[in-house]
This record gives C-alpha cells, sequence and structure tokens, in this order.
C-alpha cells in the first residue's frame, strides 16, 4: 500500500509547533492571570522554591568560576551555561520568581488584573526568593562548598560579591536593566514552547549571555552576595592577594554593601523586563488581542 497523501487542509489543522508572537502576548496575560490569583501562602513557598533554584544555578557557576586556569571568555560563558539551570528548573519545574513577574504588567495595563494584585505579587515573591537563597547559602556553609578546589570556590565567591558590591551605582542599575530585558525575554519565549525542550531551548541562551556580560540579577545576588560574606567571614580568602586589595574587600562585602547592589539591581531588574519587555509587547499586541 502506498502512502497516503498529503493534503492542503492536512496541513492547515496541523499544530504549529511553537505559538506565534501575537499568542506568546496572550499567553503571557493568562499566566499573569494565574499568578494574580495565587493565594499568598502558595506564592510564598513557590518564591522560596525559586530562590532555591537560582541559588543553585549560582553555586554550579560559582564552581566553573573557582578554576584559575580557565580564561576569562570561556569562564563567563560556562559560568552562564552554568547558571542557566536556575531559570530552566523554575520554567519547567513551575516557581515564582520576581524578575519573571515582572511581565505581569502586560495584564494589568489591559485591567485583566489589578496593579494592587501585581504589587502584592511582587513582595511576596520578592520577600520568598531572597529566604530562598538565604537557606541556600547555610546549607553550603554546612556543607563546606567554599572549601572545595584547596579553597578556591570560596575565593571566587568573595571575589564575584566584591565585583559587584564595588560597582558604580549607575552601573548596577543599567547592568540591572539589561540583565532582566534578557530574562523576561527567556521567559516570553518559553511561552512559545509546547515541550519540554523547546522552553528549555528557546529560554538557555539569553540567561547565558547576560550571566557572559556580567549584568545584574537581583535574585541571584541574593545568593552570590550573601554567600561572598558568608565564605570571607567564616573560611576568609585562601588564594595569594595584595594586602591592599584583601582590606579593600574586607571594607566592602558587608551586608550594607549587599543591600546596596540589590536595591539598585532590583530597579533596574524591573526597568528591563516590566518595561522594555512587558509594556512593549503590550504597545504592539493589545489593541490586536482586544
Amino acid at each position: 500500500m502506498g502512502m497516503a497523501e498529503i493534503t492542503v487542509e492536512d496541513i492547515a489543522a496541523t499544530k504549529p509547533d511553537c505559538r506565534g508572537a501575537a499568542a506568546l502576548f496572550a499567553q503571557a496575560q493568562n499566566v499573569a492571570i494565574g499568578k494574580a490569583k495565587l493565594p499568598a501562602g502558595r506564592a510564598f513557598a513557590l518564591a522560596i522554591m525559586a530562590g532555591m533554584l537560582i541559588a543553585t544555578g549560582a553555586t554550579f557557576m560559582l564552581l566553573t568560576k573557582g578554576d584559575s586556569t580557565l580564561s576569562f571568555a570561556p569562564s563567563q560563558v560556562l559560568g552562564g551555561v552554568a547558571f542557566s539551570l536556575g531559570l530552566l528548573c523554575v520554567i519547567v519545574a513551575g516557581a515564582e520568581l520576581f524578575t519573571g513577574n515582572c511581565l505581569m504588567v502586560c495584564a494589568a495595563a489591559d485591567k485583566k488584573i489589578s496593579w494592587v494584585d501585581v504589587l502584592k505579587n511582587w513582595l511576596v515573591v520578592y520577600v520568598g526568593n531572597l529566604v530562598g537563597s538565604l537557606i541556600i547559602v547555610a546549607i553550603l556553609i554546612g556543607g563546606n562548598f567554599a572549601g572545595m578546589n584547596g579553597g578556591a570556590v570560596g575565593d571566587a565567591m568573595i571575589n564575584v560579591a566584591y565585583s559587584k558590591i564595588s560597582l558604580a551605582p549607575g552601573v548596577i542599575f543599567f547592568r540591572g536593566i539589561m540583565c532582566n530585558w534578557l530574562v523576561c525575554l527567556a521567559v516570553w519565549m518559553g511561552f512559545a514552547g509546547r515541550t519540554v525542550i523547546d522552553k528549555v531551548f528557546t529560554s538557555m541562551f539569553p540567561v547565558v549571555a547576560f550571566v557572559a556580560c556580567g549584568f545584574e540579577h537581583c535574585v541571584a545576588n541574593m545568593f552570590f552576595l550573601p554567600m561572598g560574606i558568608a565564605a570571607l567571614n567564616t573560611y576568609g580568602f585562601k588564594g595569594d592577594i595584595d594586602p591592599a586589595k584583601l582590606d579593600a574587600i574586607m571594607q566592602t562585602v558587608n551586608v550594607g554593601g549587599a543591600c546596596y547592589n540589590i536595591g539598585l539591581a532590583t530597579l533596574g531588574n524591573i526597568v528591563g523586563g516590566a518595561i522594555m519587555v512587558g509594556m512593549v509587547y503590550w504597545v504592539a499586541y493589545h489593541k490586536k488581542q482586544a
């Protein structure tokens, strides 16, 4: 028997491999409506999970940074690949991440949810992300993760924290914009996928790019900065270092410095995600969708 002939009608009736651009806008709004309806307790629990997942990806990244034989570009790119584990787990397993939830504005702008709903979700999720991040910090301190590779991983923790806190305010803010522009694009493109592989493949590369380029992600920094502070005060710096730089690290890597960085990164992340992705796509598609 010969193969059945495939007609134009058969092709037209076939479900596309991925959602089109306008359909992504509708899907983003549906997701936002679901997030707004989440009870506070459930949102908080899922936010803790997201904080732990992002911290786990960041932990994987620190392991690559603990290899001093890698040159700059390979270290940055490999670190980005390792870090992407966190967001991929958030997208596939399901969790509440503050930076991704900046996209909720596209539903609020169409009055499908209220702005109060958005702000409530952001507050609950932001605090939950911080709690989840600190849980992983405590576990890693207990597990002597900083001692890996003869203490080089701990040195990487301290160096990463120092490099972030020592940035100028404007630099942190603008790097925060670029970071969440890419992260929210990763989440937005993930809406297009119909399979796990689709979601992983479309979401991974923007995340690798933001990490490799050194942009600032407030939730990741809720892990990186407390981890650096804990490593500095628990284990100290193990490698060879100029005394002047060590003194600068001691003066910089502290709770005040962490709050400074995370606060500015948060503002930048809101601009990059809510305005440069959520509101731009709202302008492009809301009339057509209506």
